[in-house]
């Protein structure tokens, strides 16, 4: 997938993603790693509000509309005819350590599993996992991260990429 540093984080609805990467994303941001997250939605998602200006423009048939402002910038990229492959939004990074993605797991990328005993669903792991975040005892080769202790997959992350804390 290229020579970018990228590691998912998947599991069931439920699981807990979310909320451990927001604070694995802000431990490695305080040891002065540059971050960047890709979330998969599995539902149709709007960006803009409408009566905007750039909905309008959207809406009016626009393939691709930049949002800028002196602090952040937005594509919005409408894919009508096609589902956009994980490389092509890969592409769109620039300048980052690490490229954290929140859900995408049938993907053929590194792999951490979110697995929570309440859920009560199976365990879902491939041959891209490497890891599983959770709150029991499970059997298996791979390691086990302690899904309530974000500092632990931080460390997991550094280690697997061989990263230095800046």
């Amino acid at each position: 997938m290229n020579d970018k540093k990228i590691i998912g984080i998947t599991g069931y609805s439920g699981s807990g993603k979310t909320t451990l990467l927001t604070k694995v994303i802000a431990l490695l941001v305080e040891q002065g790693f540059k971050v960047a997250t890709l979330k998969h939605a599995h539902h149709d998602i709007e960006f803009d509000i409408p009566g905007k200006d750039s909905y309008k423009l959207r809406k009016a048939g626009s393939l691709q509309t930049i949002v800028a402002c002196n602090n952040r910038y937005a594509l919005i990229h409408e894919t009508p005819d096609k589902s956009v492959d994980i490389q092509t939004l890969i592409n769109h990074f620039s300048d980052v350590d690490i490229i954290l993605v929140e859900g995408f797991k049938d993907e053929t990328i590194p792999k951490i599993t979110c697995h929570r005993s309440a859920n009560q669903k199976p365990l879902f792991i491939d041959q891209f996992t490497i890891a599983i975040a959770c709150d029991e005892s499970i059997k298996t080769n791979l390691p086990i991260l302690n899904i309530n202790e974000p500092s632990q997959i931080a460390e997991f992350i550094k280690n697997y990429f061989e990263l230095k804390s800046n």
